[in-house]
């Protein structure tokens, strides 16, 4: 008799040790990866506003078609080799994704110049439940822009021109 419960013990606590779901992911270990919108103010010759100190990220301000809509400031990261990968993100405005399939930013600057960004994102669904939207598409002023985007990384990256 003592063998059987044993063998039951040990089956119930593998089962709940071994949680994953349908793809056989441990959830618990699952480290997931959201994405995130990065805006670069430039000019005609493509030159960073931020960088070149034309606009102060200091008198930028955002709204939102939602609640929540803010942005955060990503200043260069001079410690970093110049050609580094993370480099192309220096003196950009990192904007919050919201859950929503169409979503519009205005951009603020200086108090006299703003401009809207409107997006389109999809939905996604992965592994553990975990599910984002993923910008897919954006315009300005009727114009479509460009989202720069590494194959399978999450990182998009739109220039916006003044």
């Amino acid at each position: 008799m003592k063998k059987p419960l044993i063998i039951l013990l040990l089956s119930i606590l593998v089962s709940a040790c071994s949680k994953s779901d349908d793809d056989g992911i441990d959830c618990r270990l699952f480290d997931t990866e959201f994405p995130s919108l990065y805006i670069k103010i430039v000019d005609d010759n493509g030159s960073n506003l931020i960088k070149t100190g034309t606009i102060n990220p200091d008198s930028i301000s955002v709204e939102g078609s939602f609640s929540g809509a803010n942005f955060l400031y990503i200043p260069a990261y001079e410690s970093l080799p110049p050609d580094s990968e993370i480099r192309k993100y220096d003196n950009t405005l990192s904007l919050y994704i919201p859950r929503e399939e169409n979503f519009t930013y205005r951009i603020h600057i200086n108090d006299s110049t703003s401009f809207d960004l409107d997006f389109k994102a999809k939905f996604t669904e992965i592994p553990c439940g975990v599910s984002y939207y993923l910008p897919t598409e954006v315009s300005s002023e009727g114009e479509n822009l460009e989202i720069i985007r590494e194959e399978f990384e999450l990182s998009s990256l739109v220039e916006v021109e003044l």
